[in-house]
């Protein structure tokens, strides 16, 4: 499935998600996950806000180098992740991932070798249709522990 097909369901998932109040009940997918998994998950998750923001400035100052140097940490997201959460996530979001590290590997490169600020932009439009798109979707759950026996 291509990458603007999927980055147009989210964007089309997304918009019903945000339509609800937020006192409707969270219908999003619940992985499970152990409390250092969800520590881990969220760790990440911050790592690629600082990217983000790092991105906007460059681009702020026209500095294409600095785009694609801010954007290869955020390449490889499911390398990142512990092998647990890995193993446990639904297929869709593991597409969502691989798609989000596609773009996040076109951007860095075209930034680096085409310097374009409006390439940059768009690819960037498309890069949020995966955040936000996974954010709508699912959703870390800590699972509950087993009492010992």
């Amino acid at each position: 499935m291509s990458r603007r097909v999927i980055a147009i369901a989210l964007i089309c998932f997304s918009a019903t998600a945000l339509a609800l109040p937020p006192t409707a009940k969270d219908n999003r997918i619940a992985i499970q996950v152990s409390a250092s998994e969800r520590n881990q998950v969220l760790y990440e998750m911050r790592e690629y806000l600082h990217s983000l923001f790092n991105i906007h400035n460059a681009l702020a100052n026209k500095d294409m180098k600095a785009v694609g140097v801010s954007t290869r940490p955020m390449t490889g997201l499911l390398e990142n992740l512990p092998a647990g959460i890995s193993a446990k996530a639904p297929e869709a979001f593991t597409q969502l991932a691989i798609g989000m590290n596609e773009i996040l590997t076109v951007m860095a490169r075209d930034a680096e070798t085409k310097g374009d600020m409006s390439l940059t932009q768009s690819q960037m439009a498309e890069l949020m249709t995966y955040c936000s798109g996974c954010h709508d979707t699912f959703r870390f759950d800590l699972r509950a522990n087993r009492p010992q026996k």
